[in-house]
């Protein structure tokens, strides 16, 4: 081998090796992790030139060990890639939609912010491996102070992150909430220097022009934003909410980090499996990107006021939207003490059982006539003024139920309330989708042990008995949507909020029980009749056909013309299915018919030549087993990853 020949296979062998490790990821047409691609690529690569050599008498030199090198390396870097996915655990590996060709981005366009989701996911990662929960021994007794001071520590989005996973004791065991809401206390204040650009630029003027006065000193300090105390132009007291600067940026940033770590925890980690932590954070960022929108919460504020007009002793605090915009919220300023300070309501002469009362009033019109209710009223957001006035405060979280959800959500209430598992399946079944295959009796019996549990001696049930249920149904494959986790949340709250009033209160009992208007009305024999009218007049064309069609049934079974008619295709997945397996048999089909025909080809010693001793039928040979060979790993990779070997 000569010296010029060895420079130039070490200089213009990588590119060749990254040419065919991207060539046979395309053939294969599934995506892989770079690692992946890369070892393949290597070992590929690798075997290919030797074995290029073998059949070229090592001829370094020549084009033929090169163009040799260039066809057996992408098979070989199939071969090997393939391998690799039978060494996987299964359902690690992307099926379906999921494993779909690579895709390559504009690298220029994406670049810089690209270098800085690697930076920050290797900051997090340090600090993850500082508090001992990534390495080869990781001690689970410390996982949630360590998970905690980890993000503790990476702050901002991942500040937030921990405190929403703090109150989903309905997916995360209890002692990892615990640790996490530890995470609830204020954050380190921004100072003015921070925050008056980010209030001037938004409101196009100086602080000192916009406000007859503005206190620097903030009330509230929290990971995405501030709350100032402030005086208008007219002499109108305001709290002036100002999001933190640069946040937008770093949200872009920490999105791709928290999702890369979430991933990580799914795959390697048994809580993960459990839990799906990459749906979680897919809800989490999807809820601080509205979050980071004071507009919407502004929204939110105007649309809570409107619905609950009607009900005395309960308002919105005013908004003003001149002053506001959707990283500076200017609201109006209340006075008053939180509904969890028992104390100082009585010696405010206020009764606090009558303020909890109209408390649950105010709620229950909330989910069941509005549709939009406070998802936070823990009892800070949740202040009684001199004269009584419940103001709730900090609409940044809310829910929101279509017509549909609230009645589901009624009957989920009211069969948790009874006692009455039977009723709870048949509740869930309207809210949950349940396999046809899932057992049934078993979910119920399990039910009946859940109520059971959490029934009390003089009746009712508390609303952390559907944290439980969640636990319950979890066992079953099952999973509450989000709409209902949030009302399950929200009831938690209150229901704790409330519990300072009176120990003994039952939010599902006092639901059930208390407000009239919402389960009794349904449930009773008014709502009921209402019920009745409703569907009757909903199903009245059908009920019209009804007769015809009843008389044209019969008359077939008469003529002896009725049959039925059962379609394979009806359930969309035996579709999907069957086309699958017809491509895959269609596709291994051709593959072994070209290979066949291809080495009768190359076995034919007679036809026209194109140079030498190369004869053309040995060309098409050699291409067609090449093609060949390509359909039938593909067909084999499909498989694999469908978990079907």
């Amino acid at each position: 081998m000569t010296l010029p020949a060895l420079f130039a296979w070490i200089f213009l062998g990588l590119p060749a090796m990254v040419l065919v490790t991207f060539v046979a990821g395309r053939m294969l047409g599934a995506k892989r992790g770079w690692v992946a691609l890369t070892v393949s690529g290597v070992i590929g690569w690798t075997a290919g030139v030797l074995l290029a050599g073998e059949l070229t008498s090592w001829r370094w030199d020549s084009m033929d060990m090169v163009l040799a090198a260039l066809a057996i390396g992408p098979l070989l870097t199939m071969g090997c890639a393939i391998g690799l996915d039978f060494l996987s655990p299964v359902g690690s590996l992307a099926s379906g939609e999921e494993a779909g060709l690579i895709t390559v981005g504009n690298p220029l366009r994406s670049l810089q912010v690209q270098r800085a989701r690697i930076a920050r996911y290797r900051e997090v990662v340090a600090l993850a491996r500082h508090n001992g929960i990534v390495g080869r021994r990781v001690d689970a007794t410390v996982l949630p102070d360590g998970v905690r001071r980890t993000l503790e520590q990476a702050g901002g989005i991942f500040v937030k992150l921990g405190q929403v996973a703090s109150t989903r004791n309905d997916v995360l065991p209890q002692a990892w909430c615990d640790e996490l809401a530890k995470l609830r206390s204020g954050a380190e204040p921004a100072p003015e220097a921070a925050i008056r650009p980010v209030i001037e630029e938004e409101l196009q003027g100086l602080v000192e022009v916009l406000y007859q006065g503005f206190d620097w000193n903030p009330l509230a300090s929290a990971s995405i934003a501030q709350v100032y105390s402030a005086t208008l132009r007219d002499g109108t007291p305001v709290v002036v909410k100002a999001q933190r600067p640069g946040l937008e940026r770093r949200m872009e940033v920490d999105r791709g980090a928290i999702l890369q770590i979430a991933g990580l925890i799914e795959r390697h980690t048994p809580l993960g499996l459990s839990v799906k932590p990459t749906d979680l954070a897919t809800e989490f960022l999807d809820n601080v990107a509205e979050e980071l929108d004071f507009m919407i919460e502004a929204n939110n504020a105007r649309e809570l006021a409107e619905g609950l007009a009607d009900i005395d002793g309960l308002r919105i605090p005013a908004t003003y939207p001149e002053l506001s915009t959707s990283r500076v919220l200017t609201e109006e300023r209340v006075s008053g003490t939180s509904i969890g300070d028992v104390e100082a309501l009585r010696a405010a002469g206020l009764d606090p059982a009558e303020t909890a009362d109209r408390l649950i009033t105010a709620f229950l019109t909330q989910m069941f006539d509005v549709g939009v209710f406070h998802a936070d009223p823990h009892p800070g957001n949740i202040l009684v003024e001199a004269d009584g006035t419940i103001v709730l405060i900090d609409l940044g979280a809310v829910g929101r139920l279509g017509p549909g959800q609230r009645s589901a959500t009624l009957e989920l209430l009211v069969a948790a309330s009874l006692g009455d598992a039977a009723s709870l399946r048949v509740a869930l079944t309207e809210i949950v989708d349940i396999d046809e295959n899932a057992d049934l009796r078993s979910l119920e019996r399990a039910l009946e042990r859940m109520l059971a549990r959490h029934m009390h001696a003089g009746g009712g049930i508390s609303a952390a008995a559907f944290q439980d249920l969640s636990m319950v149904i979890a066992q079953f494959g099952l999973r509450f949507p989000d709409w209902l986790a949030t009302i399950i949340r929200t009831m938690v709250t209150l229901e704790g909020t409330l519990k300072g009033i009176d120990p003994n209160f039952s939010l599902v009992e006092a639901a059930r029980t208390h407000a009239g208007d919402f389960t009794g009305a349904k449930l009773g024999i008014t709502g009921l009749k209402a019920t009745i009218e409703h569907e009757a007049m909903r199903q009245m064309p059908r009920l019209r056909r009804l007769p015809e069609r009843i008389d044209s049934i019969l008359g077939q079974a008469a003529d002896g013309r009725l049959s039925v008619r059962l379609s394979f295709f009806g359930d969309p997945r035996n579709e999907q299915v069957l086309s699958k397996l017809v491509d895959r048999m269609v596709l291994a089909i051709i593959a072994a018919a070209l290979g066949v025909g291809s080495v009768l080809l190359i076995d034919v010693q007679v036809g026209p030549e194109l140079g030498g001793h190369t004869i053309l039928n040995e060309v098409l040979g050699y291409v067609g087993l090449a093609a060949s060979t390509i359909l039938a790993l593909r067909v084999i990779a499909g498989v694999i990853r469908d978990g079907s070997v």
